[in-house]
This record gives structure tokens, C-alpha cells and sequence, in this order.
């Protein structure tokens, strides 16, 4: 059975690089980017200075979301960050360094986020900067009760963040291995209707596809999406035939 390496009310310890490194085989090894996620907050919590933990994700047009969390409060504490356009966990996101807070009531860092995180019942929180090549986001860590983090704390939470941007980054490009297989299955049906209604072959229909995207600048992936789930484009079906240039 694993014990935590740093609790909410015990004495800090150096974390095991065994017990680390098991996490974050666990964590990849989930059949899912959720579970790959979920693995994080779990490591996190087991082996962290802290009750409960997210993880803030960088989206497209630099849009910021909590992609996992271990409790509805923490997730709550995040989207006040979002909203107030203020925290530790957006700065975190952005600069090169560890956020900490011991008194989350005292604090006057974050005059709109601050009170209202206390008000939620968060004492404490380190954020911590999730990076590899490029910023991915930040790491929140959150303790119920106001909290002095020793520095072997932080250097525990440095270090559980290293190995989640890892995994964060292998779950984002798994993420994005899915979108790309997810569209071309899209594609392939949407080809597999027109091949069907009109006699086309394979070629033709996707053909048809990018013409009518180009035409009516919509991404092919969204137009074959549009077509799989209804069977309908707008126009297409008062187009001439096949053979005589469709669309």
C-alpha cells in the first residue's frame, strides 16, 4: 500500500523517484486522455502538499480549462480564476515559476480571486507552471487549511509538476492523434453517403467534399461531420448529378 510522501498535517519528506515514477507509468497507461489526466490528479494527491489538485490547460486562442480535478471544489476555485481574470493558477500558466499562497485569506495578490477561493473553504494552494517545449499550463495543488510550505514542499510540488507536463503533453498529442483519426473516420463516411446516393467513387465523393467546402469555405472535417450525423448539405441536393459537376 502507498503512503503519501507529504501530507496537509504531517512533516514534509523527499519524494521517492520510485513512487514518482510509478504514477506517472500509471498515468500513461490509462486507455484514455482522461484517464491519463485523472492519473495526474491522483499522483498529485497521493505524493503532494495537498488535499486536492487540477490541472489548468492552455486550449485554442490561448483559452484556459480546467481538464481535470479531484473534487468539484477545486474545479469551482479554477473557473473563479478564469472568470475574475486573476489567480495563481493563471499566472502559473504563463510565467516560468511556482505560485504559492499559506493563507489563502490574507492573501492581497489576487484582491478579486483571494476571498472569494477563501470563501469556497481553500486555506492554501501552490500553482506551479506545466511546460515542455512550450507552455501547456499550470499544476493547482489545494489545501483546506492555511498551510506554511517548507521548501522541500515546493520542491515536491516542482517535481510532481515536471512529471505531469509530461504527461500532459504525451495525453495533448494523444488528444490530437484521436481529432485527426475521429476525422478521417468522419470523412470516410460522409464519402460513404455521397458514394451511395450518387454513384460516385471514392475519389469523386471526396472530390464533391472539397469542392463544396472551398465553396462554402467550411473545413472538410466540419462539413463531414454536418453530413455523417444528417445526411444533408444545404444545396447539395439540388445540385445537377454526378457526372454532370455536382455542386
Amino acid at each position: 500500500m502507498r503512503t503519501p510522501a507529504s501530507s496537509a498535517v504531517g512533516g514534509p519528506v523527499d519524494l521517492p523517484a520510485g513512487l514518482i515514477a510509478e504514477a506517472v507509468r500509471g498515468a500513461v497507461a490509462q486507455s484514455s486522455p482522461d484517464g491519463m489526466l485523472r492519473g495526474v490528479i491522483d499522483m498529485a494527491v497521493q505524493t503532494g502538499p495537498c488535499d486536492a489538485a487540477s490541472i489548468t490547460m492552455v486550449g485554442a486562442n490561448q483559452w484556459l480549462d480546467t481538464v481535470a480535478a479531484s473534487n468539484g471544489l477545486v474545479e469551482q476555485a479554477d473557473r473563479l480564476q478564469y472568470q475574475t481574470g486573476e489567480g495563481p493558477c493563471r499566472d502559473a500558466v504563463w510565467t516560468d515559476g511556482v505560485f504559492v499562497v499559506p493563507n489563502m485569506a490574507a492573501d492581497e495578490r489576487w484582491p478579486q480571486w483571494a476571498p472569494q477561493a477563501a470563501g469556497l473553504g481553500i486555506g492554501a494552494s501552490i500553482s506551479v507552471h506545466l511546460f515542455t517545449n512550450a507552455a501547456l499550463g499550470s499544476l493547482n495543488m489545494y489545501s483546506l487549511h492555511p498551510r506554511e510550505f517548507t521548501d522541500t514542499d515546493i520542491e515536491n510540488a516542482r517535481v510532481i509538476a515536471a512529471q505531469a507536463s509530461v504527461v500532459l503533453a504525451y495525453t495533448r498529442n494523444q488528444q490530437n492523434l484521436w481529432r485527426t483519426i475521429d476525422a478521417r473516420n468522419l470523412i470516410g463516411q460522409a464519402q460513404g453517403i455521397l458514394m451511395q446516393r450518387y454513384g460516385l467513387t471514392a475519389e469523386k465523393a471526396f472530390a464533391v467534399l472539397r469542392r463544396y467546402s472551398q465553396h462554402h469555405n467550411i473545413k472538410l472535417s466540419v462539413l463531414a461531420e454536418q453530413l455523417a450525423a444528417t445526411g444533408y448539405l444545404p444545396g447539395l441536393d439540388d445540385a445537377p448529378l454526378p457526372g454532370s459537376n455536382p455542386i
